[in-house]
């Protein structure tokens, strides 16, 4: 799946997205008051909770369609996704919780990809974080980086020599078959309804891509892994 940006798409996410988070803005402002008072019987407090659990999904579900946007200004650079892993590790650990067992393996040196810095980290916590929520009653999720990845194809970086891998799986239920071609497609998911916005796969794979990197996946009963492909260039390139 290849996903595909135009300018007129970018302009019509950034405005839907400012006007829509304005009128929610709203809408956290009100409730707030509202279940500040003590007046209010408890099947009143309860349904404002509940539309107050969906305001709060509704300003995600904006905040996730909004990262599908190019950026207008970004900062490429030499990154270390070795040293970028390991920082992001407590945040990872964290967003696990007890239930699940984080395992990290990463490289000793670790040939720098060109990146920015913003889109990989999304996408690499999207992709994690599919993993955590297929795991969410108690399993395991490893995260190991490795070199010399097969190159991937078809692909945009035709220069480069080398690839880093980045290998997350999980012991979790599995994807269904006929749901594996589907699982990039926009607002499509498998988990439980309400439990995903159906768009963080969308995204780590519109930034992969703008890297001209790939994400591969398998998966069967007790073993998913999604490997995110990046290249590393060469001092030609």
């Amino acid at each position: 799946m290849q996903i595909e940006h135009s300018e007129f798409q970018d302009q019509l996410v950034r405005g839907l997205a400012h006007r829509m988070n304005n009128i929610l803005t709203l809408f956290h402002g009100y409730l707030g008051l509202l279940l500040d008072n003590k007046k209010l019987d408890k099947p009143t407090l309860e349904g404002l909770a509940k539309i107050q659990n969906g305001a709060r999904a509704a300003s995600d579900l904006m905040d996730r369609t909004h990262s599908l946007v190019r950026p207008s200004s970004t900062v490429w650079r030499d990154l270390d996704l070795s040293e970028m892993l390991l920082r992001l590790r407590p945040t990872l650990v964290e967003m696990a919780g007890p239930k699940v067992k984080l395992t990290l393996r990463c490289l000793d040196e670790t040939p720098k990809v060109w990146a920015d810095v913003g889109r990989i980290k999304t996408a690499i916590v999207e992709v994690i974080r599919n993993a955590i929520d297929a795991t969410a009653g108690g399993g395991n999720v490893s995260i190991e980086l490795t070199a010399g990845a097969t190159p991937p194809a078809p692909t945009s970086a035709k220069q480069a020599i080398q690839w880093l891998s980045l290998a997350v799986t999980d012991d979790g239920p599995g994807i269904p078959k006929e749901s594996l071609e589907k699982i990039f497609t926009p607002f499509y998911s498998v988990k439980k309804k309400g439990n995903s916005t159906g768009l963080g796969l969308t995204v780590a794979l519109g930034f992969v891509q703008q890297h001209g990197g790939v994400i591969r996946v398998t998966s069967a009963p007790k073993k998913t892994t999604f490997q995110i492909l990046l290249p590393v260039r060469s001092e030609a390139s």
